[in-house]
């Protein structure tokens, strides 16, 4: 699974690795793999805040065999957390 953020305020790439699964199937066979993007892959280190920091958003996710074989996409939204205390 790759990430990407389009207007994203911090310098990263075009789309960049979150996660994966390995799966196995026989020829002609279908499988489903599921991956769980952890929180940390959307995070960049903010200079600012001298702390890991995930800008509030839409991210787009996609899903393939590889970064050039990819075969579905769909969109998160992160939201800010308030802070209490």
């Amino acid at each position: 699974v790759y990430a990407a953020r389009p207007g994203l305020a911090v310098e990263r790439p075009v789309r960049w690795f979150a996660g994966y699964a390995a799966v196995r199937a026989e020829a002609g066979r279908t499988v489903t793999a599921e991956v769980e993007v952890a929180a940390r892959a959307l995070r960049h280190w903010s200079e600012e805040e001298r702390a890991w920091s995930t800008e509030p958003g839409p991210y787009r996710l996609m899903a393939g065999r590889s970064a050039g074989d990819l075969r579905w996409e769909g969109e998160v939204t992160v939201e800010r957390r308030a802070l209490t205390g």
